[in-house]
């Protein structure tokens, strides 16, 4: 062998050296590439995750669902009576207005007081019905047998669920309603709270008007 071809067998092997080198590069190269973009799509989903995590957090603590159906009665009737201010005039529903109103399975009768603030002039307030057990002849103010079934509001005087009342804004009242059903037609918003259905007459913004009927699901023949 020749020298010419000593170093033609050199310069192949040189050669053959170089691109193996290049391609051993290339191939770790290529493994880089992927390992980075696994970690980072790996620590994308955690970002993205974390992030999710939070927004669902906040929509919890900036809307928190309230309750349906846990609304108490809408006043206290010895309350109310124990007013200070307050006098009435009261009297026995009559028959033709009872079919109105809820069938009781209890013996008894409905009856209705109007609420008169005294020292206002005697001021009309509103109207309070209610179903008493007690005998006609026997039913006295200060009756513990009585039920609220309606009660109708044109002042301020009164509030309904302790925080509800005349003159309050009507962004007040749909934060106190909460989730509850309702919905508004013309000035007037409407509201099942618990066992009552509600009506709140609205003018520029705020109640001027309020009426709680208790719910029954049969009525009175």
């Amino acid at each position: 062998m020749n020298i010419w071809n000593v170093m033609a067998i050199a310069i192949v092997t040189l050669l053959s050296t170089i691109r193996m080198k290049r391609y051993l590069i290339l191939v770790l190269l290529s493994f880089s590439l992927v390992f980075c973009k696994k970690e980072t799509e790996k620590g994308s989903i955690k970002i993205e995750n974390k992030i999710e995590t939070l927004e669902a957090n906040s929509v919890e603590e900036n809307n928190p669902e309230m309750p349906i159906g846990v609304f108490a009665y809408p006043i206290n009737l010895t309350e109310i009576k124990n007013l200070e201010f307050l006098t009435t005039t009261s009297g026995v529903v009559p028959h033709s207005e009872l079919e109105s109103l809820c069938k009781q399975e209890k013996e008894g009768f409905y009856g209705f007081y109007h609420l008169i603030n005294k020292d206002q002039k005697y001021r009309m307030m509103g109207l309070l019905t209610v179903y008493t057990t007690d005998k006609p002849e026997n039913w006295k103010f200060n009756s513990k047998n009585e039920s609220l079934y309606i009660l109708e509001l044109k002042t301020d005087d009164i509030k309904v669920w302790d925080s509800i009342a005349i003159g309050t804004d009507q962004s007040k009242l749909l934060d106190f309603i909460g989730t509850s059903f309702h919905y508004k037609k013309g000035s007037t918003l409407y509201a099942e709270l618990g066992e009552y259905k509600s009506s709140f007459t609205i003018s520029k913004d705020t109640i001027s008007g309020i009426k709680i009927v208790k719910s029954c699901k049969e009525k009175s023949q």
